[in-house]
């Protein structure tokens, strides 16, 4: 395989053809590989955009680690029975799951949105929690610049949505967020019918996954008082070298991550910005594989 081209053939995704019952949802789920347990919790919009491509151009992952993939509720065909759901109640789903399945422990590996959720997972569950990767969770922006492009950014998306343009409201934030370049790169990484599938969730989305990070209680500035006890298995925090150009923040959660979790690890993916493993889904491999293989499970 080339070390350049993300040569993908025709299509590739992964079937989630398994179910579960939680509460207040039934979700979706794969299990494929072998070896220590790695729960996937996505992002919004692109429910396909983690662990597709990640194991898509790292196939050898799947030799050393089994790899637990879901859709989160309301995404995909995964079925959400009231109106909002919580960070805390998101990361709960993740929580029985696992429970579903037998697994006390596992690394547990998120991204954007989902990695807010495997956060609030590390804090709620620290002792089914052997490890964190960590890529780019979108933790709320406290400095002056981020915060208003990032609000900016969903406020413009809300307006859209309102008017009935789902798939240009998603888009249009994806752009903000990850760089006009990103949406190229979800043609090319994800599932041929991606753009289907977010206009589909869009609901979700924007009336559930937005409130639920808005009305979230965590703040980086008062970490120590919300979290008097760190979570202390190892952590890594992955950002991509391009995501600060894109949208002012990340290096913002990159750095309290690095100062407020001593044991905490950094990789950075060169050549792209929020979209990482869609970008540049083999370094991201690359990465996971090197940390997961230093903090094995006993």
């Amino acid at each position: 395989m080339s070390a350049n081209a993300l040569y993908a053939g025709r299509d590739w995704k992964l079937d989630h053809d398994k179910r579960v019952k939680v509460s207040d949802a039934e979700l979706r789920y794969t299990v494929v590989g072998r070896g220590e347990p790695v729960l996937c919790i996505h992002c919004t919009s692109i429910s396909d955009g983690l662990i597709t491509p990640l194991l898509k151009y790292n196939p050898e992952l799947l030799d050393k680690y089994q790899f637990i993939s879901y859709y989160r509720a309301g995404y995909n065909g995964s079925t959400l029975e009231k109106d909002s759901l919580s960070i805390e109640e998101g990361a709960e789903h993740a929580k029985q799951l696992l429970d579903h399945l037998g697994i006390d422990k596992a690394h547990v590996m998120s991204y954007s949105f989902g990695g807010v959720i495997g956060f609030q997972f590390m804090l709620s569950y620290p002792e089914r929690t052997h490890s964190a990767v960590l890529l780019e969770p979108y933790l709320p922006r406290e400095g002056a610049e981020a915060e208003k492009a990032n609000n900016d950014a969903v406020m413009t998306a809300i307006e859209l949505v309102q008017k009935g343009d789902k798939l240009t409201a998603a888009c249009d934030f994806m752009a903000a967020v990850c760089g006009p370049s990103y949406l190229g790169s979800v043609d090319m990484t994800c599932p041929l019918d991606v753009w289907e599938r977010v206009e589909e969730c869009a609901d979700v989305t924007f009336k559930v996954d937005f409130p639920a990070l808005g009305g979230w209680g965590f703040r980086m500035s008062k970490a120590d008082q919300l979290v008097p006890d760190k979570p202390q298995m190892p952590v890594l925090a992955v950002m991509g070298l391009d995501s600060e150009a894109a949208m002012p923040g990340f290096r913002e959660a990159q750095h309290f991550l690095m100062n407020w979790l001593p044991q905490a690890e950094r990789c950075g993916i060169v050549g792209a910005t929020h979209g990482l493993q869609i970008m540049n889904p083999r370094a991201v491999g690359e990465g996971v594989s090197a940390f997961l293989a230093k903090h094995p499970m006993q």
